[in-house]
């Protein structure tokens, strides 16, 4: 009887005893705001991509479909790269030529993959390599790279078809054949 009394009260103390002071309240809600922040920023589907150029470019990716009034009708490549990596600047004259060649119907966004990098040295390297299609830059990048697949390798490509459906990824290097392929065929 004596250990049902005892195991009664301290369960009572529990379910009862509640919060012993405001801060420790505004502790709790404050740890759940912070979460809750965090989470809402992850749920956010949509990227105010930033060109160099300093151009907007929303997209909003949600559920495997790509939608952007910018890209309305047209077939989407989202290309994850950095200015040091030698596939990635293989890759820069096939995209140039396939941007050129199927500009009414296909676009690429060039996502740079580096963090702070120097705006003059982005500058003088879209100028080498004759970079047509848009490139990119800021904390905005890194956002959406964790939302495509956690993005840590580059190159990294996504396609979307004209309605916005997701198509296919390319780890490493685009295959020229086959994406020139699909946009022949698309």
């Amino acid at each position: 009887m004596k250990k049902s009394l005892f195991l009664f009260s301290i369960v009572a103390v529990f379910l009862f005893g509640g919060c012993n002071s405001e801060d420790e309240a505004k502790a709790v809600s404050n740890n759940n705001n912070a979460s809750f922040e965090k989470l809402k920023a992850l749920s956010n589907k949509t990227y105010n991509l930033k060109t160099f150029e300093g151009k907007t470019l929303p997209i909003k990716v949600e559920n495997d479909i790509l939608s952007s009034k910018e890209y309305k009708d047209k077939i989407v490549l989202i290309n994850f790269w950095a200015t040091w990596c030698p596939p990635c600047i293989k890759e820069i004259p096939v995209f140039n030529e396939l941007y050129e060649k199927y500009s009414d119907k296909f676009v690429i966004v060039g996502v740079l993959f580096e963090k702070d990098k120097d705006p003059k040295e982005l500058e003088a390297f879209i100028e080498k390599y004759n970079i047509k299609f848009p490139i990119t830059v800021g904390d905005e990048n890194f956002r959406m790279a964790k939302a495509f697949n956690d993005v840590r390798k580059v190159p990294e490509s996504y396609l979307y078809s004209k309605e916005g459906k997701y198509v296919k990824d390319y780890i490493g290097e685009v295959d020229k054949e086959d994406l020139e392929n699909y946009l022949k065929s698309n």
